[in-house]
């Protein structure tokens, strides 16, 4: 089928299903994904990419890139235009007729094309990469420090590789494969990815089953994604499908479901967090999100900043939020009844550990109250309360403990442990937001406490408001004092939502990629949000959520967010779709 040129407008407003140039084609659970540098006719550039860490830590000169994908016609390459046509389809399109793309499975990516269509694919090799030939004319291919890849023509077409091997070199060089039509003068094939040698299969699903295996795993997704209302829910569909493809399956190394931050790298532990906040009424996979940061405990009850199948980041940390999404979830569901009582001990445990540890490794000066060490453990980075000093005890921190020792009595309850134990944490929860409330509140904010010398440090962070997370369990003088801050215009309340820095602050900055030292960044709406809610606070907490939630739906979800003029960063990603589902769906239940 021959395409119609109608000018460039033909190709450039093409209707995408989902805004791919911004984020990948994919599936939950698959490892692989096809990325999209630009979607304009003539500008394509197609690319089939994994998101395994050796790869995702630059093991590869290429990084995540495994292979460049270019359609053909007649054997030559022509210019193309990408447009995802529907929630399992890609296609790319060009004057002569169309490939298309779907994933039937986790690990298989088909492709098909229309008469006289076909597909180059091509690749540096490194040293050590082999091109096997298979039975059935399948070819199998080991990228260095990747999984097997095998590539196989279908329903009479084929699959050639070249054969460029050099002895002497240890190397295939630049490895190069194309489709060859069959007899009707078309192509169908797949690439299917093994997490040890290939096999060759006996069948293969259609290009039609696999799309339609694909579309009704996507749909049942779908149909446990939350409800949203009006203007939210016009931004329903497409957030739950960002969400889904960034969703990585189990493997070996890392036995549940995990959700990746951006195309290539894995979200942080608390992020995963609150991406099970976010899909909490898919039961199995929310548990699981949930549940996978405590797969790299350590002993000491200390969880991994961020782990993957081939990388451990434990040498600093992210905010403890279980609590946060305990209480959160816990009023959603009742979780003896949903979840298996081995999996709820098993949260009590490591959750309760990971609270703990935060008081034994992080108050040096045992005064009882906590702190991030440096703006990285806070989780937002360049946080102008550490101008000085790495060492301080903050509220924030004090504020999710205090919800973490609540959560583990309600835990404890649920699982009905004795009544001892359960006031213990009860106990401990109350002492902590008693001393949080005496020692750094000093009558105007929440000030951090320097460590040994207790001398208090206030700045124009948001670190300071960060407690509002606490809602109802503040005194309502606090909560009204810290909400009317919240609400002076051009400091941290933007157009767009709140700052993470004084927008008047000599050191407010959102050039780059940093967070913390003025951009709009997801967990500063959430975590403030769902407080000044809880705390009756919800016309305000309203307020500032559609001022973010309307630049995200007219602007893009962009990961930051320039807070005086609007513009967002060129990362987009999952982070903000779990803050936007999360902040919307409080609102919708009102």
């Amino acid at each position: 089928m021959k395409n119609e040129y109608k000018g460039d407008t033909y190709f450039r407003d093409a209707a995408q299903y989902f805004p791919v140039d911004k984020y990948m084609f994919s599936r939950a659970g698959a490892w692989l994904a096809l990325s999209i540098d630009d979607a304009r006719y003539g500008k394509g550039a197609l690319t089939l990419i994994t998101n395994r860490g050796m790869h995702a830590h630059g093991r590869l000169p290429e990084g995540t890139k495994l292979w460049r994908i270019y359609p053909t016609f007649e054997g030559r390459r022509v210019a193309f235009a990408v447009q995802q046509t529907g929630p399992a389809e890609l296609a790319v399109r060009t004057l002569h007729g169309d490939v298309r793309f779907t994933w039937a499975d986790t690990a298989k990516l088909l492709a098909e094309g229309d008469e006289g269509m076909g597909l180059l694919w091509t690749r540096a090799g490194e040293t050590y990469e082999l091109i096997k030939p298979r039975r059935d004319g399948a070819w199998e291919i080991l990228p260095k420090f990747g999984t097997p890849l095998c590539f196989k023509g279908l329903e009479g077409s084929a699959f050639r590789f070249d054969d460029t091997y050099d002895w002497y070199k240890l190397s295939t060089g630049e490895l190069m494969g194309r489709t060859e039509p069959g007899e009707d003068g078309r192509f169908t094939m797949v690439c299917e990815e093994f997490p040890y040698a290939i096999k060759v299969r006996e069948t293969y699903p259609s290009f039609a089953e696999g799309k339609a295996d694909m579309l009704a795993d996507w749909e049942d997704f779908l149909g446990k994604f939350p409800k949203l209302a009006p203007p939210y829910d016009a931004k329903r569909e497409e957030t739950a499908y960002t969400l889904w493809t960034h969703l990585a399956g189990p493997t070996a190394l890392t036995p549940r479901w995990l959700m990746l931050m951006f195309p290539g790298e894995m979200a942080s532990q608390w992020q995963q967090v609150q991406n099970a906040v976010a899909l909490q009424d898919d039961i199995q996979l929310s548990r699981s999100l949930l549940m996978a940061p405590l797969e790299r405990q350590g002993e000491n009850g200390q969880l991994a900043e961020g782990y993957d199948e081939a990388f451990l980041s434990a040498g600093g940390c992210k905010p403890p939020v279980y609590g946060w999404a305990l209480k959160n979830i816990l009023s959603h569901h009742d979780l003896s009844r949903e979840w298996p009582r081995e999996e709820l001990e098993r949260l009590y445990e490591g959750a309760g550990k990971w609270a703990d540890w935060f008081m034994e490794y992080r108050d040096e000066d045992c005064d009882g109250l906590p702190g991030f060490e440096g703006g990285t453990e806070n989780g937002f980075d360049e946080v102008s309360a550490y101008f000085d000093t790495v060492s301080l005890a903050t509220p924030d921190l004090c504020a999710q403990e205090v919800l973490n020792f609540e959560a583990q009595g309600d835990l404890a309850k649920l699982l009905g442990r004795p009544q001892a134990e359960i006031d213990g944490w009860y106990r401990k929860s109350k002492e902590l937001l008693d001393r949080m409330i005496e020692k750094m509140w000093d009558g105007e904010h929440f000030v951090a406490l320097k460590n040994f010398t207790h001398e208090p440090v206030f700045s124009g962070a948001n670190m300071h408001y960060l407690p509002l997370v606490l809602g109802k369990r503040l005194p309502g003088n606090i909560v009204d004092k810290m909400c009317a801050d919240l609400l002076t215009e051009g400091r941290l309340l933007s157009p767009y939502g709140l700052a993470s820095e004084n927008m008047d602050s000599d050191v407010f900055e959102v050039t780059g990629v940093k967070m913390g030292s003025g951009a709009i960044c997801p967990p500063g709406q959430l975590f403030i949000l769902t407080g000044l809610w809880e705390a009756g606070k919800k016309e305000e907490a309203k307020m500032i959520f559609d001022r973010y939630a309307r630049r995200l739906m007219e602007g893009g979800f962009s990961h930051f967010i320039d807070p005086i003029h609007g513009e967002g960063t060129w990362f987009w990603g999952s982070w903000c779709r779990a803050v936007f589902t999360v902040l919307a769906r409080m609102i919708s239940e009102g």
